[in-house]
């Protein structure tokens, strides 16, 4: 008599958790020739073939899921798993896509869909991002943090590598790969970083493309609004105009303010820092610095009963200056 099903998918998953997946398969395959319905035990044959370097029958077993009424999202899981060992990087985000899609709260969906982002140096901080969410859903878990350590490892992102393999060890201090991955985050960040500039160069060339890409936005706004406040205030401007103004303002204020708070944390504080690396950028910064201040001056004299518009036109060639500086410098475009 055969062994029942349920016995069968127990040993195989213990031959898997013990590092002997050519077990767990030869233990499996005569399963499903008398179970070939069974959803769960596909599943794990594709992850014994996944853990013996398996790709293309692991693929084939979790397309057999696929079809059956079981846990689809772990099929799309082991199915993107083996489309990217098989070097089929966007079919293999598709499948970790709709993973998550189906069950996004399983951390794991997100922990797949961060290693198949990671091999594309075009999707890498969406990788970390994958990661850091699994860690959310999953804090006690130290795969969560060594992926996302990965990821940010891969995206030269050493801060929170580092963070992430502190985490990773503290759960699991055995975690050799942590380990010795750590150590190479601080050998990185010594090679990246000296004594007079103690950011590193990937994280302030983010925080560069960010102030290009709000410096640009605001001189479309300041410039555009600038324009149609002078028409709007001639032949003579009145109080109701300072309300217009003082609007655009706070308009610009909320546009920087916003795009500082959406950085990420080390992109956040190097922002600070960044005029002083970027001469051009910092002329920028000065020129819409005083546009503002002129816009502020004017718009509460309007509201004391004043009617000069000196204030405006001088704010509005500053501003077109500044955005001509933008625009000329070419760095105004967002990067990906």
């Amino acid at each position: 008599m055969s062994e029942p099903i349920t016995a069968v998918l127990v040993r195989a998953a213990e031959f898997i958790a013990s590092g002997h997946p050519r077990e767990a398969i030869d233990l499996l395959r005569p399963a499903l020739v008398a179970n070939p319905l069974h959803a769960e035990a596909w599943c794990r044959l594709a992850a014994a073939h996944l853990d013996a370097g398996e790709p293309d029958p692991a693929l084939n077993a979790a397309k057999r899921a696929l079809v059956l009424d079981g846990d689809q999202a772990w099929a799309q899981r082991l199915a993107a798993l083996s489309l990217s060992e098989l070097g089929r990087q966007s079919e293999a985000v598709v499948a970790a896509r709709e993973s998550v899609r189906r069950k996004p709260t399983d951390w794991r969906c997100h922990v797949v869909l961060s290693e198949v982002l990671a091999a594309d140096p075009a999707t890498r901080a969406e990788a970390v991002d994958a990661a850091r969410h699994a860690t959310r859903l999953a804090p006690t878990e130290a795969r969560a943090f060594q992926v996302l350590g990965d990821a940010a490892l891969r995206a030269k992102d050493w801060g929170t590598a580092e963070w992430a393999y502190r985490g990773a060890l503290r759960l699991d201090p055995t975690d050799d790969d942590a380990r010795a991955n750590l150590a190479t985050v601080h050998r990185k960040r010594g090679t990246t970083r000296t004594p007079s500039d103690p950011l590193s160069n990937e994280v302030l060339a983010a925080a560069q493309s960010i102030a290009w890409q709000v410096a640009s936005q605001v001189a479309a706004l300041l410039v555009a609004g600038g324009l149609l406040l002078l028409f709007a205030g001639m032949p003579r401007p009145t109080p109701l105009l300072g309300w217009f103004s003082g609007l655009l303002v706070v308009g610009t204020l909320a546009l920087v303010a916003k795009t500082v708070l959406l950085a990420r944390k080390p992109q956040r504080h190097a922002l600070r820092h960044v005029a002083r690396h970027r001469p051009k950028l910092a002329v920028v910064v000065a020129l819409f610095t005083l546009t503002l201040l002129l816009l502020t001056g004017w718009t509460f004299a309007l509201l004391l009963g004043a009617t000069t518009m000196q204030p405006l036109v001088f704010a509005w060639i500053i501003s077109l200056v500044a955005g001509s500086v933008v625009v000329l410098t070419g760095q105004g475009k967002p990067r990906r």
